[in-house]
């Protein structure tokens, strides 16, 4: 029974000495140690003065504060360099490890936040979450390793696993007003005014600001400024394009560079380097620069929900065609001649014609010069006619063609008209000259008959 006794005391002290470095509860060895603050821990909030209602809780939590209130730190070194900061919560092994005077911080996970220095309102959750930006304030970053590797921006939204994270020993800049959501969204991202959201969204882009992400892989490769790319892989290898709006998965993969244009509709696409070029409808493709391209193999319809032809325009009003050409005006000078012109049959169809006059009643031709009751004018009133005026009997002076125009069927009918007037003047011409040619023949029969006597 005394071995026994001896060998429980040997084990009781044995543990004792192993267990020298963990420590259950303290207080502050400041003279002047504050109020309300829990310390628990091996030199949790040790130096500490006029700092209140702080809980320190883990091996040196809040070692240097001496000032800073209000503060949960819980964690091995989680705060321990904090000096004045207050309203901080960090939680997890060196959570906000080098925090100095930075306030109104939130960091949870193993050295999230861990080189926060001066900044304030931020949130970190996650391992390393924003684990290296010293000055940076207004950051919501979560997510493991988010923002791992970036400094000193200021009202970001990180969320995913390595979202914003940049590249291990180069530690760049996180840009301002960003959000990145998703995993490894914005990697490389140091520039400001972005949205991305979706796995691998503007991974590469470092550079460019004012972008519009949306979709795995969108942007990928992305380096420009003020693009909207919205679908799976949408604008996935653009470079050095701005400007741009893809909309559709797979849509302006063929694109890395190129402004101004606008691509809508599953895979629809451009040729690349165009500016200004528009393709809207799935599988819809433009090829050149400052044009639209509606669709792919698709029917237009303007004023109709039921396009029948490629083109199809309902006017709000009967026997209107709802079209204006602006440009296309009396003063334009032709530039084809050609006896072909487009024109509308019966259905309303658009159709290639040659020109064809035609008339709704038999009285708007010119037919009635022929007849026996058709009063012809004489030549001398013609002649009298002409002489005063300038121009024919019922054809429009010049004056009248330039001031009122004329219509053609009309035109055409009095111009046929005044050349069968022609042809009755040359019919009683024809008459009277067959009349005096028959009176000479008998005069010259005459004069032979009298030299013979």
């Amino acid at each position: 029974m005394k071995f026994f006794y001896v060998a429980a005391l040997i084990l009781v002290t044995s543990l004792s000495l192993q267990a020298q470095t963990n420590y259950v509860a303290n207080t502050a060895n400041s003279q002047t140690p504050g109020t309300n603050n829990t310390l628990v821990g091996p030199q949790a909030g040790s130096v500490i003065t006029s700092g209140n209602n702080n809980s320190f809780v883990g091996y040196n939590a809040g070692n240097q504060t001496t000032t800073g209130g209000a503060n949960t730190f819980m964690g091995a070194l989680a705060g321990q360099s904090n000096t004045e900061g207050s309203n901080n919560i960090f939680v997890g092994s060196q959570a906000g490890y080098y925090n100095r005077t930075g306030s109104q911080n939130v960091t949870v996970g193993n050295s999230s936040g861990g080189l926060l220095y001066t900044g304030s309102s931020n949130t970190y959750l996650g391992h390393a979450a924003g684990s290296r930006n010293p000055d940076g304030s207004f950051n919501t970053i979560l997510g493991s390793e988010a923002g791992r590797f970036k400094s000193n921006g200021f009202s970001n939204v990180v969320i995913g696993v390595k979202a914003g994270a940049g590249q291990p020993n180069t530690l760049t800049v996180l840009g301002n007003n960003n959000v990145l959501i998703g995993d490894s969204t914005g990697l490389n991202n140091v520039a400001s005014g972005n949205v991305f959201l979706g796995s691998k969204s503007g991974y590469t882009n470092q550079s460019g600001n004012q972008n519009t992400l949306l979709g795995y892989q969108a942007g990928y490769n992305l380096t420009s400024s003020s693009n909207t790319l919205v679908g799976y892989q949408a604008g996935r290898n653009i470079t050095t394009g701005s400007n741009n709006i893809i909309v559709g998965p797979m849509s302006g993969t063929a694109i890395t560079d190129g402004s101004d244009n606008v691509l809508m509709g599953y895979n629809s696409q451009a040729e690349d380097g165009l500016h200004n070029a528009t393709a809207i409808g799935a599988g819809s493709r433009v090829a050149v620069s400052n044009a639209l391209i509606l669709g792919n193999g698709v029917n237009v319809g303007i004023g109709t929900s039921a396009p029948a032809t490629r083109l199809e325009v309902v006017s709000p009003q009967a026997d209107q065609s709802g079209l204006r050409l602006t440009s296309l005006t009396t003063n334009s000078p032709s530039a084809l001649t050609t006896d072909q012109f487009l024109t509308v049959n019966a259905q309303g169809d658009v159709v290639k014609a040659r020109y064809q006059l035609r008339i709704s009643d038999v009285s708007q031709w010119s037919d009635k010069v022929f007849s026996p009751t058709y009063q012809l004018r004489p030549l001398s009133a013609v002649a009298n006619y002409v002489r005063e005026q300038g121009h024919l009997p019922g054809v429009p002076s010049a004056e009248q063609v330039k001031t009122e125009g004329v219509d053609l069927v009309k035109m055409n009918s009095l111009l046929l008209e005044k050349v069968e007037e022609l042809t009755l003047y040359g019919i009683d011409q024809q008459k009277r000259l067959d009349k005096q040619q028959s009176e000479i023949d008998e005069l010259k029969q005459l004069v032979k008959q009298l030299m013979k006597k």
